[in-house]
């Protein structure tokens, strides 16, 4: 279906000084497509889920070997002074005065070190994959968040285009009419307020059609904000028609709602387990450590540099280390306690989550029923005030039926077509919001 204002939109947007480029047609599947493509939040969560997996790298190194090598240079400007007490060499020998060493000390080692047992290091290892699988819930999270925007938008262009098109079918036709009476005004069978009524139905259209045409642009602007394009770039919609079917609606069905398969309970199911390892994770800083470690090195001495590196004097030492701290102070027992209640804080949450999620459900669900119910109801009454309007048209053709009963007749099917023309967004919007209650827009995505 093409679109009946392309002109009038390509004019209004060279007047507003906007280039003009090459258009491109989009469905509304491409157009999910091409937003989890390009919209730039994508770039941010696949960079967010890449940092997750560094994370995990890193917690996984406290329980790797570390290996430092050291290196040093002394300059003894003053060596100090040990006394050797009297008589040590002897009796009546007086306290002497000594320096040992000498100017120049350099040293140089690397140590290797392996921890043996350390359980709160463990315990924290087990926070790897629930950090990935975090970081990959709020991606998935990101991408339905993406398909909704982009429907929402989708379907309110989709809308407003075809409200466009029916208030400038109305202007045409009042135009018409009106030309009609001021040519029966001039042969004294029309009033003149016959003419000011018409006319003020011609001025309350164009505001309309102003409003819409702002609505429609606002749309489209949004649409390609969430589809990462420019907003001087030209979209076009190329499916319009299968969304104005009311047949392609009223077969659809509320799907089933299961809290655990949303994304929500997941996320929340998934920061309840970050937060009971990071409580256990603190319980378990009472356990000693022990570490295992390994040093190999080399002194050196002179009054001269050159002679502190040239003869290395080497050692090696293995040992193991035993740590553990027995009293903090109650630190660690307020670091458990505070982590714990930030632990049944979160389980409560997860039940008030789902019992929120419930609500929302069962709303959308209704008001998804209720726009399938309207749509029907607001269909027949558009045909019932067609045939009304078409039955009035022609009496007053004829001479029989009044400009007044006219006008009427032409209001309430104009009410009629809007009325029917908004039920089909209510409809639309209310099966996205049901479909994002359920965490099921994956699904409606694929199933475009």
């Amino acid at each position: 279906m093409k679109l009946t204002f392309k002109t009038l939109l390509l004019a209004s947007m060279i007047a507003s000084g906007t280039a003009v480029q090459a258009q491109e047609q989009l469905t509304l599947k491409e157009s999910i497509a091409y937003g989890l493509k390009h919209n730039r939040s994508i770039t941010i969560y696949n960079n967010n889920k890449l940092q997750a997996q560094q994370k995990a790298r890193e917690a996984l190194s406290t329980y790797l070997p570390q290996v430092n090598i050291n290196a040093g240079l002394d300059d003894n400007l003053k060596l100090p002074v040990t006394i050797i007490p009297a008589g040590a060499f002897g009796p009546g020998t007086p306290a002497q005065r000594v320096s040992f060493g000498t100017q120049y000390n350099s040293t140089h080692s690397v140590q290797l070190d392996q921890p043996i047992f350390n359980q709160a290091a463990i315990t924290g290892l087990k926070a790897r994959k629930p950090n990935i699988d975090l970081a990959q819930l709020n991606e998935e999270l990101n991408q339905q968040n993406i398909i909704y925007n982009i429907a929402n938008a989708y379907y309110k262009i989709i809308i407003t285009q075809k409200q466009l098109e029916l208030l400038q079918d109305n202007k045409t036709r009042m135009e018409k009419t009106l030309a009609i009476a001021q040519l029966r005004a001039k042969e004294g069978v029309a009033k003149k307020i016959d003419i000011k009524q018409v006319q003020v139905n011609i001025n309350n259209t164009v505001s309309q059609i102003s409003v819409t045409q702002n609505s429609y642009e606002l749309a489209l602007n949004t649409l390609k904000f969430h589809l990462g394009k420019d907003l001087a770039e030209q979209v076009l919609l190329s499916d319009t028609s299968r969304w104005l079917s009311p047949s392609a609606v009223l077969n659809a069905d509320a799907p089933i709602f299961d809290y655990k398969k949303t994304i929500d309970y997941k996320l929340n199911y998934t920061q309840l387990t970050l937060l009971d390892i990071n409580r256990k994770n603190i319980r378990d800083g009472r356990y000693p450590t022990l570490n295992f470690y390994a040093r190999y090195g080399a002194n050196g001495f002179g009054n001269d540099i050159g002679k502190a590196y040239s003869e290395l004097y080497d050692f090696a030492v293995v040992g193991l280390k035993f740590s553990w701290n027995i009293f903090g102070g109650f630190k660690r027992d307020a670091q458990y306690k505070m982590a714990n209640i930030d632990y049944i804080n979160a389980q409560e949450n997860l039940k008030l989550q789902e019992e929120q999620q419930i609500l929302t459900y069962q709303n959308a669900g209704l008001a998804f029923s209720r726009a399938q119910s309207t749509i029907v109801t607001n269909k027949a009454n558009m045909d019932m005030a067609n045939e009304v309007y078409a039955n009035v048209a022609t009496q007053h053709k004829e001479g029989i039926a009044t400009l007044t009963e006219l006008l009427n007749a032409e209001n309430s099917y104009q009410q009629a077509q809007n009325n029917y023309i908004q039920s089909l967004l209510d409809f639309y919007l209310a099966e996205i919001e049901l479909k994002k209650a359920n965490g099921t827009l994956d699904e409606y995505y694929a199933q475009l």
